[in-house]
């Protein structure tokens, strides 16, 4: 029987073994109609899969959203506070009758704190954006409780910081530990950008914490703000944050596994860390069930990505499609249109199908990476190489390459297209939706690899993929953040639909607990 360093393991057991919540009185519960929540449960499931994102943050998503809402129709931020949270427990993304009242006083202290900055207009329309999704972060994070991420967080950097090495480039020792930490959170919790964001506004702003310095006299927060996004900007767009991801990445997923496998049975968590044996046999357990999940989420998101996909931008080329032919050209291609139609959601199939369910080569590297996160010494040294830097020549050549690769693969396309018979107005919608649905499939490619840690062999066939795919993904990304704003039907749901819905919803709320307190007058 082999034993774990006590000390890494007792930090371990600390972090997801919840201590006990303060009890709260019924009467001081926030509370929403459970006929109410229904509504707009029913309402947020249509609206999501209108916006395609990614499940684990369709929280925040939503969050932000109602809050950008509520902050054009009202000014008094505790009004908005409480619309916001009672917003967000009727659609279930937070927990009915748990929250305490006094949480109300908190949120609307953050939305006054953003109010107040705005009203300087000391940056553009883009960096109040960017700032209130900050905002929604903060408030996220005062509703949730993220202390058991936050800790494992703490204890991956705490194991990893000093142990992953820069070679063939300088970099300070504060950025290098950042980088660690942001990779960290991407790789074990899936932070996105504005999330890392509000943590390093935090660290570089903390005054914005405490406004009652500055509230009274806001115009100095709201010029450093700008300037404090510049650098957040600069800190999440490091050229060596993917490397040094890839290094982080295995212990990430380890920990996960190993997080999950003391939840699992908390009762053993103990018996666990204090034999390797044990607790291999519980991770190759959870990693089956893992891997199946995986499947099964990919399947999901592929559903989901292809309604997104029909509804968001396929029927708009369309109803484009067929007049605009009959107009120009006097008539339909029939093929073309059948083409158009049927590629997304064919592709999206195609991906689901052949997804590679990690072997057993895998979970053994899980196993052993779970080992040594809870061994004193048992992190090894990892060396990332900086970029090459190239010469004037090596530049030349190597960007000709490049543009070689877009002008072979879409001009290849582009002659097949024109033996089918395409007309330039089907062949531009059947490039848009290639590049589109193609980036989608790649980004659920790589969602559903999230356990994967073992690196495939490059092989012929591979390279020649990326060379003739990477132009059809790099217009795909270049389309879906060029176009994610214009949406059509998320403009019509958000204004024409959900305002006035749920106002609907607010005054049922109130009617019911009207009719409550008239019921109590009863008794």
């Amino acid at each position: 029987m082999t034993a774990f360093y006590k000390g890494l393991t007792e930090q371990v057991l600390k972090a997801v073994q919840p201590g006990e919540q303060p009890e709260i009185s019924d009467d001081s519960r926030i509370h929403v109609h459970a006929a109410v929540s229904r509504f707009a449960v029913l309402y947020e499931r249509i609206r999501n899969a209108v916006d395609y994102k990614d499940e684990h943050l369709l929280r925040k998503s939503a969050l932000k959203r109602i809050l950008n809402r509520q902050i054009l129709l009202e000014s008094d931020p505790h009004v908005i506070a409480n619309n916001l949270v009672k917003e967000m427990i009727g659609a279930r993304y937070l927990p009915n009758d748990k929250l305490p009242e006094s949480l109300l006083d908190e949120v609307a202290e953050r939305i006054a704190k953003l109010q107040a900055v705005t009203k300087i207009h000391a940056g553009s329309e883009r960096h109040y954006a960017w700032l209130r999704g900050l905002v929604s972060v903060e408030i996220e994070e005062l509703l949730v409780d993220h202390l058991e991420e936050k800790s494992l967080v703490t204890f991956l950097y705490e194991r990893l910081v000093g142990k992953i090495l820069i070679q063939g480039e300088v970099m300070k020792e504060p950025e290098m530990r950042l980088q660690v930490y942001l990779a960290c959170c991407r790789e074990l919790l899936k932070s996105d950008d504005e999330t890392l964001a509000y943590k390093l506004m935090r660290a570089y702003l903390p005054e914005w914490l405490r406004p009652e310095d500055w509230i009274a006299s806001p115009r100095g927060m709201a010029e450093r703000l700008v300037g404090v996004e510049r650098r957040i900007s600069l800190s999440l767009a490091n050229p060596l944050a993917p490397r040094i991801r890839r290094a982080v990445k295995p212990w990430a997923v380890s920990l996960n596994f190993l997080r999950d496998a003391l939840k699992d049975r908390p009762e053993q968590a103990r018996e666990l860390l204090s034999d390797t044996g044990s607790l291999d046999a519980v991770l190759a357990r959870l990693a089956d069930r893992r891997y199946k999940e995986a499947r099964g989420k990919l399947r999901r998101g592929a559903v989901r990505a292809t309604i997104y996909l029909f509804i968001t931008k396929m029927l708009i080329a369309l109803l484009l499609e067929v007049p605009l032919e009959m107009l120009w050209y006097q008539r339909v291609s029939y093929l073309s249109l059948m083409i158009n139609i049927l590629l997304p959601p064919a592709l999206m199939f195609t991906v689901s199908l052949f997804i590679r369910i990690p072997g057993k080569e895998n979970t053994d590297r899980i196993k052993e990476y779970a080992n040594r996160l809870l061994e004193k010494d048992g992190i090894p040294f990892r060396d990332i190489r900086a970029r090459k830097k190239r010469g004037v020549q090596s530049r030349i050549l190597l960007s000709t390459i490049y543009a070689a690769m877009f002008v072979i693969t879409f001009g290849g396309i582009g002659i097949i297209l024109m033996r089918l018979d395409f007309t330039w107005l089907s062949a531009a919608i059947f490039y848009f939706f290639l590049c589109v649905v193609s980036f989608f499939a790649f980004r659920l490619r790589q969602n559903a690899r999230e356990y994967i840690i073992v690196q495939g062999r490059d092989r012929t066939y591979g390279v020649l993929l990326d060379f003739l795919s990477y132009p059809i993904l790099r217009a795909g990304q270049w389309l879906s953040r060029s176009l994610s704003h214009i949406n059509f039907f998320l403009f019509f749901l958000d204004f024409m639909v959900e305002a006035p819905f749920k106002m609907v919803l607010s005054v049922l709320e109130e009617w019911f607990a009207f009719m409550k307190e008239k019921k109590e007058e009863l008794q």
